[in-house]
């Protein structure tokens, strides 16, 4: 029983309990060497009786080897790699160097994924325990990995202990996935009673002492004893005070260390050189020095070393940072070159790099080949490393600049969008035109995706690059400018991205790859819609669309190409755009490739909010949390945008507000002008849906005048206008509805298409004092060509208002009901409270759900069940030989007569047999 952890053993057994019981989880024990944080560990795997457990330890050494701990913990696991797909067997086979892995991506998360995968398949045979220790000395890919699944784990028998030096340092030590422990000393009187079991001997006054010399630290107080004379145990002689606990304890293993032989303590130097724990290459160090086996067991004897069967280690970690850090520099290389002649290549590189003194070509080019091995295991941090130390050796300033630069690549790939950047800006002046080009490219597109910042002069910047290499890659200064547009967009001026997008166009070659092509059409007709010219944009947004079939979603283009397809949103292209991107979506998933998936869920999310699917929308909003996880912090407030509109739309407002004003923060200090207006213009529409009309005014009327500065003309692609003119009506401010009326008018009539068409006829109507009825009717008809249910809801509602204002009430009740019937099959929650206001103004009496599922039409519950099963509209309509319109009718019938307003509910009602019996999941789904 250890002293004085009840508390954390507490904590501890409920963890290992929750993972028997499917709820599993992680921990993180943070304390000082010694504090006791391996016991908690030991406790923790003697709590787990006759579960599954997996034990590792990271070692300092080994920190820049791919996957030197993951290997350790994959090993028992490895019998269920022929369970996995295929893409993630792959992943593995890759990462752990396990012989030919076809098709390996080169995704930093595929083998996360698949890490993950392996542990779920062990854990549904039987719970485990994964126990990590010193883990602040984890090589980066096993900590990416191990990060991944402690985010994950909920819902599994899986329970990850992790025991780690302070530290907030790497994605598993920072994580919020992990509950965390913080070890302090021992209580005095546990203190007292550890050294009293150890020491008995120890005189009182004596024991005193080291509990306040130990300050509670377990290690300490069990080692400190022993550097002591008989007579200071005794209390004969006075013990001299150390002040710091952890210089007591490093005194004692200094002590340790200092008391070996000149030949042991050399071994012993050479060991905590290695940089694995295998035997064999420090007993052939020992050899080659000079130095005679029997070395290393005496050290053993002495309590320093411990060796296994072909393996090494120490008693303790903290002895192996003492033993190399007392060898002097000269010692340590002598180590390092003599360990080099007996490791894989991989250790042989950090070992030479280790040894070597000054420029060496031979120790530059090891690395930059361990480098590409870490490449093609996906350890792409590592691989940085390697190059950025590769530079170091490297004499020839081409060579040098080329090996960073590729270091800043591998650091992005790796998410390390901070450190790509810091290592490219110094290479930003270089002579070679071409490399300093894609230098610049390279680093304004990581500083937009990691929200470093985006330059105001960045496209400037970008445009001169590509026309100095027009000539000699007209392909790469194609791509240049299309990207340059983009970063004028993104920042705000639309004057710069037009002519940049055109010029992009102009010179794009015919025989160019289809990724460029793709990424020039896209921008281009993202430009055009920007400009105002919606209808016009679809050509070359189809074309787009046509080519991103024949682009590798690992490529770093896609990201520019999915920017611009997204104005598919402004030109009545939602459900291509929806199609485009749930395949991108798959093809990231089925490959394990996740690079792209924040923005991807981002505007999935968009096109589904707007098509009216809210449930889809609903789930597509794990995006802001794996653009969190990816460092994609350019990407983040886009993400939060979405997701603080949609939630403001069904009501959840507090949680839409701190999103939204959390992604106008960030996006204003990245400099996203765009996504600023887009997020203030959710929050406009926020408070226009609480009634909270003036405040609404405020946000919309600032998303105006910056819209007017960077020279927007789309009506839809930054959703304000519409809001702001009802926000001015139902505040009572009519001078300023009508000119924000009329200029929305002029913006959707050059525009050309059916939704800002519906927006400025609605808007027409609220303002218009004689024929609104001609302006809603419009609206209506162009709401019928479009495809946003909400919007036109929005139109019924306005339009029921105004005609129960000219005193037809029984007409504006007709308008009213089918706009609560759509804002229900929704569910708007402050859209349904104002309706159904409106409603009781106009003398309508409300109609309470029925609840009785008895009072279903045969056809509904036909519908009902087939949508409680997962089956969408389309999918449904197909199955009953219906028109997906005629689902949508009868869905919304359903949620009415029941009282809910998600399939989710509906799911749940079914599942209980409210609606008779379940469906039978052995047959097979219709449609």
């Amino acid at each position: 029983m250890l002293l004085g952890r009840g508390p954390e053993l507490e904590q501890i057994g409920r963890l290992v309990a929750d993972a028997r019981e499917g709820r599993g989880g992680g921990l993180l024990i943070v304390g000082e060497p010694g504090i006791g944080k391996t016991s908690l560990l030991a406790e923790a795997v003697a709590a787990a009786g006759d579960l599954g457990v997996i034990e590792a330890e990271a070692v300092e050494a080994e920190a820049n080897l791919p996957y030197a701990l993951l290997g350790e913990t994959v090993a028992p696991l490895l019998n269920e790699l022929p369970e996995l797909p295929e893409p993630q067997a792959n992943a593995v086979r890759a990462a752990l160097a396990l012989g030919p892995s076809p098709g390996v991506p080169g995704d930093r998360f595929a083998t996360c994924a698949a890490f993950l995968s392996l542990l779920a398949r062990a854990a549904e045979r039987e719970p485990l325990v994964l126990v990590v220790d010193d883990a602040q000395w984890l090589d980066s890919p096993s900590a990416e990995c191990l990060a991944y699944a402690a985010r994950r784990l909920t819902g599994t028998r899986v329970a990850l202990l992790v025991a780690s030096r302070p530290s907030t340092e790497g994605p598993l030590l920072g994580s919020t996935a992990l509950e965390r422990i913080e070890l302090s000393g021992l209580a005095a009187e546990d203190a007292r009673a550890l050294l009293r079991a150890s020491t008995p001997e120890a005189a009182p006054a004596v024991v005193d002492s080291l509990v306040d010399i130990a300050a509670g630290n377990p290690l300490a107080l069990r080692e400190l004893p022993a550097q002591l004379t008989e007579d200071q145990r005794l209390g004969r002689v006075p013990i001299e005070r150390v002040a710091v606990a952890g210089a007591a304890l490093l005194e004692a293993f200094e002590s340790r260390l200092a008391a070996l032989a000149a030949d042991d303590r050399a071994a012993v130097a050479i060991a905590s050189a290695a940089a694995d724990r295998e035997l064999g290459p420090v007993v052939g160090a020992c050899r080659d020095l000079g130095i005679e086996t029997g070395a290393l067991e005496r050290a053993e004897t002495a309590g320093v070393l411990v060796i296994g069967d072909q393996r090494i280690g120490f008693s303790h970690p903290l002895l192996k940072e003492v033993a190399y850090e007392r060898s002097t520099p000269a010692e340590r290389r002598r180590a390092h070159a003599a360990l080099a002649r007996h490791c894989g290549p991989d250790a042989r590189a950090w070992h030479l790099a280790a040894a070597t003194v000054g420029p060496d070509a031979e120790v530059a080019d090891l690395l930059d080949g361990a480098a590409r091995r870490a490449i093609a295991r996906g350890a792409h941090s590592v691989a940085a490393d390697a190059l950025q130390r590769a530079a170091g050796f490297t004499e020839g300033a081409e060579t040098r600049s080329r090996r960073l630069y590729g270091a800043a690549l591998a650091a992005a790939i790796g998410g390390a969008y901070d450190r790509c950047a810091a290592l490219l800006e110094p290479l930003a002046e270089i002579d070679d035109p071409l490399l300093r080009a894609n230098i610049r490219h390279t680093l304004a597109i990581v500083r937009m995706t990691g929200g470093i910042g985006i330059a105001p002069d960045a496209h400037a910047r970008l445009r001169e690059e590509a026309e100095l290499i027009l000539a000699i890659d007209p392909a790469a200064a194609a791509a240049m400018l299309a990207d340059a547009a983009l970063l004028a967009g993104v920042s705000g001026q639309l004057g710069a991205a037009v002519p940049a997008a055109r010029r992009a166009m102009d010179v794009v070659p015919a025989d160019s790859s289809p990724m460029i092509r793709c990424r020039v059409h896209a921008l281009s007709g993202s430009g055009m819609v920007l400009s105002g010219n919606g209808a016009g944009a679809r050509e070359s947004l189809d074309r787009a669309g046509r080519l991103l079939a024949e682009i590798d979603s690992l490529s770093p283009g896609t990201q520019s190409a999915v920017l611009g397809l997204h104005a598919r949103l402004c030109t009545g292209q939602e459900r291509a755009l929806r199609t485009e991107i749930e395949r991108l979506i798959e093809m990231g998933q089925k490959s394990d490739t996740f690079g792209l998936l924040p923005y991807l869920h981002g505007v999935a999310a968009d096109a589904a909010y707007r098509v009216g699917d809210w449930e889809a929308a609903v789930h597509q909003l794990t995006s802001v949390t794996l653009a969190e996880e990816y460092g994609q912090r350019g990407i983040l407030p886009y993400c939060l945008a979405v997701s603080g509109r949609l939630r403001a739309a069904r009501g959840e407002t507090a949680e839409a507000r701190v999103e939204l004003e959390r992604g106008i923060a960030i996006a204003r200090e990245i400099g996203s002008v765009m996504v600023v207006d887009w997020a203030r213009a959710a929050l406009g529409f926020l408070e226009l849906g609480i009634g909270r009309p003036e405040a609404a005014i405020v946000e919309l009327e600032r998303v105006e005048a910056s819209v007017a500065a960077s020279g927007l003309e789309d009506p839809t692609y930054v959703p304000w206008a519409p809001d702001l003119v009802e926000a001015c009506t139902r505040a009572g401010r009519m001078a300023d509805a009508e000119l924000a009326s009329a200029a929305l008018d002029r913006r959707a009539k050059a525009a050309g298409v059916a939704l800002p068409l519906a927006f400025a006829a609605r808007c027409r109507g609220l303002v218009d004092e004689g024929a609104f009825e001609a302006d809603f009717d419009e609206a209506l008809a162009h709401h019928a060509r479009a495809d946003a249910p909400f919007e036109a809801a929005r139109t019924l509602l306005a339009y029921g208002s105004r005609l129960h204002r000219a005193r037809r009430r029984v007409d504006g009740r007709e308008r009213l009901r089918a706009a609560l019937e759509i804002f229900e099959q929704l569910g708007a929650r402050p859209w349904i409270e104002r309706t159904n206001a409106e409603l009781r103004a106009a003398g309508a009496v409300r109609r309470e759900p029925i609840a009785d599922p008895d009072q279903l039409s045969p056809q509904e519950v036909r519908v009902a069940m087939a949508v409680a099963e997962g089956a969408t509209n389309k999918q449904v309509a197909a199955g009953l030989f219906l028109s997906p319109k005629t689902i949508d009718f009868h869905l919304g019938r359903v949620y009415r007569k029941l009282g809910i307003h998600s399939r989710t509910e509906l799911a749940a009602l079914v599942a209980q047999g409210a609606l008779g019996e379940p469906p039978n999941k052995s047959e097979p789904r219709q449609g």
